[in-house]
């Protein structure tokens, strides 16, 4: 997956297209040795002003001029409002770090020895606790169910599209290989089958089940989203609405506005009333338990 100018990742998973998700997933995999580490780790201070990327291959890891930020949640699988304790100098202060692994290591492994390595070399230090928290609720707005003009069941040729391509996907995986990646067609249209994309102002996605909405809701307004709605299969959505002005989540706070271009729609809604008015979704405020994560501890790294 490339991001234009300003980030560029790469990790063998089923790719997403600019989403609004602050981590990229695991990939699918065999259950993983908690030790397994890097052979062979060098850090270096890296440059705030210059582009960063981050490219994770079966053995190796190369990161230039990355916010240590998202490595942090990169490695521990969490969004902003998972992770409890965050150093503000993670997201302002650029690291590069270039590590090698045995070659028999497989590509499930690589966020178990992004962890270890922030362990070893950030002296980082965690516990898991539940917190009782503000949540939303995802519901079907209308009482009759009629769902909203911008979200439709996705055709049935799309949906073989995604299956076949899930499971090439799972197959180049078995490989020890990158999935295949479709052509991504226009940046301003409607994403390929199976894909989303994430824009200023915008989300939408083609051949995708609310589970995957969910979390780019939450990523967005910064809260647990809870799905409720009873929806299941796939669907084609396009949301438009007004981006907030303070701050953006995860990855999407360290691009430029120019990453995104302008606005999809300046006099769109704001988020949660475009999710009704669009989608015939409504986000209901509630509170329940949260699963975070607690930083202890999160030092500077002595740079090789």
């Amino acid at each position: 997956m490339r991001m234009p100018s300003a980030a560029v990742f790469m990790i063998a998973v089923v790719p997403v297209v600019a989403a609004a998700q602050q981590f990229l997933a695991a990939p699918p995999g065999a259950p993983v040795d908690p030790s397994t580490r890097y052979e062979v780790v060098a850090i270096k201070a890296g440059d705030a002003g210059s582009p960063f990327s981050m490219r994770s291959t079966p053995g190796h890891f190369e990161a230039t001029n990355m916010p240590l930020g998202l490595l942090l949640r990169q490695a521990l699988q969490k969004s902003d409002y998972q992770i409890v304790g965050i150093p503000g100098w993670t997201d302002t202060e650029r690291y590069s770090i270039r590590a090698t692994a045995l070659e028999s290591t497989p590509p499930t492994a690589n966020n178990t020895m992004l962890l270890n390595l922030l362990k070893d070399r950030f002296q980082l230090a965690t516990h898991p606790e539940t917190r009782e928290l503000p949540i939303f609720n995802l519901v079907v707005a209308r009482a009759d169910g009629r769902l909203g003009p911008d979200l439709k069941a996705t055709s049935a040729e799309c949906q073989a599209i995604v299956v076949e391509r899930v499971a090439a996907a799972k197959a180049a995986a078995g490989r020890g290989g990158p999935p295949p990646l479709p052509p991504l067609g226009d940046p301003n249209g409607p994403p390929p089958c199976g894909f989303q994309r994430m824009g200023a102002g915008l989300s939408a996605g083609t051949g995708r089940t609310l589970a995957d909405l969910v979390p780019v809701l939450a990523d967005l307004l910064s809260r647990p989203v809870i799905d409720k709605t009873g929806l299941v299969g796939m669907y084609d959505f396009t949301l438009k609405f007004a981006p907030e002005s303070a701050g953006s989540p995860g990855l999407l706070k360290f691009l430029p506005q120019a990453t995104f271009g302008p606005v999809a729609d300046p006099n769109a809604p704001s988020l949660t009333a475009a999710v009704q008015e669009q989608l015939g979704l409504k986000l209901e405020s509630a509170r329940g338990p949260v699963d975070v994560v607690v930083i202890d501890k999160f030092e500077r790294p002595t740079p090789d």
